[in-house]
């Protein structure tokens, strides 16, 4: 049905054994991968917990529809049922290919931003989004949050925005200055927080009033950036 109807996915390796697939994946790197959810021994989500994190995109192929709410969970490209229906196998095909060049542009932006970064302070970071590349000023970003391969923005204007890049990525980006991990999941904006509580890591309460928790490992290290931060101002 590939080879019919979407001719610009090459297939690298097909396997019935997850163990195997993991292997391949290793080997071969695949932009796409279609995944079956019921196999033995591992089933298709522990097979990506396995692989974390997914640099690659998923459709999953199975013959359950009870498994959808999961499956885009795990922030999946496309889902089909089987029988596979072809109208939808080429759609969940065209999405996955979408979201391929729009890493490459990722890609290639962020090297640039990368370099850009280091030669001065920028006022504005771009998101890559569905629709093409928002422009937004770093004084407008309250929060970063983590959620796998994907990392949410949360701006002042109460607007979020996902983006198909890690979390650890950004955190290359943002200007050390006002910006600072406070845990793996979230990087703040010293800008907007309005209280500290106390605790064995602590928590953070931003101007919006969203409470985040600072990780006890990354506590001290927070607090000596928010001083700093603090003395500038």
């Amino acid at each position: 049905m590939l080879q019919m109807h979407c001719p610009a996915v090459n297939v690298l390796a097909t396997d019935t054994e997850a163990k195997n697939g993991l292997l391949l994946i290793d080997e071969l790197q695949p932009q796409l991968v279609f995944l079956d959810v019921e196999m033995p021994h591992l089933n298709g989500f522990d097979m990506l917990k396995k692989l974390e994190p997914v640099s690659f995109e998923v459709i999953f192929v199975t013959a359950y529809s009870h498994y959808a709410v999961e499956a885009f969970e795990h922030h999946a490209t496309g889902y089909i049922t089987k029988p596979i229906n072809t109208e939808k196998l080429i759609a969940a095909v065209n999405t996955a290919i979408k979201r391929i060049e729009e890493k490459n542009i990722n890609k290639n932006l962020f090297s640039i931003l990368e370099k850009n970064t280091q030669a001065a302070a920028p006022d504005k970071i771009p998101l890559s989004t569905s629709n093409g590349l928002v422009f937004v000023k770093l004084a407008e970003i309250l929060y970063c949050e983590s959620s796998g391969n994907y990392t949410n923005f949360y701006l002042c204007n109460d607007k979020k925005i996902m983006v198909s890049r890690q979390l650890g990525e950004y955190e290359k980006l943002l200007p050390e200055i006002n910006f600072t991990r406070i845990h793996d999941k979230y990087i703040i904006n010293l800008s907007f927080i309005k209280e500290y509580i106390k605790g064995s890591g602590g928590d953070v309460i931003l101007e919006n009033g969203k409470e985040l928790p600072v990780a006890s490992r990354r506590k001290e290290e927070f607090l000596a950036r928010f001083e700093k931060w603090l003395r500038r101002k």
